[in-house]
């Protein structure tokens, strides 16, 4: 039985994603697949259960019937926070293995999933090397490439690893179309040359930045007026409405698929974004617009919500969900999958844990 944990350099680096997308590919070559998150981060409530939001979306797209409290056994609350703090022995390395045998019960592959960034645990002495070493795997480390910096955090992450053969080797995550040249030419002759194994780069990718309306809505905690049958539209970017009319029809059509972020009381940018064919208007200060801007929004197909928050309060939220987002849409794992089989020597990874590729 093989396995891998991904780990990542920081959070937010797409880990998740990329997890969803081997295990498809993986699957869809026959073997019968595993998932675990040993340690959940982003905690919610299922069923009357606690489990881990990444775990269960995996869970859910993969159509995997593991039990979540194997999927995940440990949870990151801040009783064993507090436990650990103090000195606490708890039973975590007992609940892992124990995890980790009865998933792996007649798989062929188990992908681990790391938690948070790649340090994240080591006060319970749970960080993902510490993991991989007491499972026996070895590491696939996702790095976000968004400036020549990723460079440190990469080798920072292998003076954590202590042991550099536990590392597979890594993927370069959302990197921008301007940097390839120099990320291809550059970059990985330079970490190669350290001994780190580049199995390939992903592009950054609007598809996989984008959130649906709805989750929007959800996230901001907001008020539907008008295209409540548009609320599965994505959008890509936000653009905040602060300026005058006449520069704003310019500056939102330059920037497709955006939310508009504005006060309830700007009729005149309200009014600049719907002629711009804007996806959505995020209308801020629990401050209802005109009879005519919402009858424009909605001859238009334009979605208008209204949240309680203040502009700049919606406006960092919109920021976390954004690029941020959890694959929970088919059109998503379906372009992973395809970034993935483009862009990472798939077959390469597979040989480094021992399958068939």
């Amino acid at each position: 039985m093989a396995s891998i944990l991904v780990s990542s350099s920081e959070k937010y680096s797409g880990k998740s994603s990329i997890c969803m997308g081997l295990g498809k590919i993986f699957r869809d070559k026959g073997y019968k697949i595993g998932y675990m998150k040993p340690v959940g981060n982003l905690l919610i409530d299922v069923n009357g259960s606690l489990t881990d939001e990444d775990a269960e979306g995996i869970k859910e797209m993969l159509g995997l019937d593991d039990p979540t409290k194997l999927i995940t056994p440990i949870h990151l609350t801040d009783s064993l926070i507090d436990d650990a703090l103090k000195g606490v022995k708890k039973d975590l390395d007992e609940r892992l293995l124990e995890a980790y045998s009865r998933i792996s019960e007649g798989k062929d592959f188990i992908l681990i999933e790391g938690t948070g960034g790649i340090g994240g645990g080591a006060m319970y002495n749970l960080s993902d090397p510490e993991i991989a070493s007491k499972l026996g795997t070895k590491m696939l480390l996702i790095t976000r490439f968004d400036s020549i910096y990723a460079v440190d955090r990469i080798l920072c992450d292998l003076r954590i690893i202590q042991d550099q053969n536990i590392l597979a080797g890594i993927i370069l995550n959302e990197v921008p179309s301007d940097m390839m040249g120099r990320v291809t030419e550059l970059v990985i002759p330079f970490l190669e040359k350290k001994g780190i194994r580049v199995f390939g780069m992903l592009p950054l990718d609007e598809t996989l930045r984008s959130v649906p309306i709805s989750e929007i809505v959800e996230g901001l905690r907001a008020e539907v007026l008008v295209g409540a049958d548009k609320l599965e539209e994505f959008v890509d970017n936000y653009l905040v409405g602060a300026m005058e009319a006449g520069s704003a029809i310019k500056y939102f059509r330059r920037i497709p698929n955006s939310a508009v972020i504005t006060g309830g009381d700007r009729a005149d940018i309200q009014m600049a974004a719907i002629e711009s064919k804007v996806k959505c208007l995020v209308l801020t200060g629990n401050m209802l617009p005109s009879g005519a801007v919402l009858a424009s929004a909605e001859e238009a197909d334009i979605p208008v919500i209204l949240v309680r928050g203040d502009t700049m309060t919606t406006i960092e939220r919109m920021e976390e969900l954004i690029g941020h987002a959890h694959i929970k849409q088919q059109v998503k794992l379906d372009r992973i999958v395809d970034l993935l089989e483009k862009n990472v020597d798939l077959r390469s990874i597979a040989e480094s844990i021992g399958l068939e590729f």
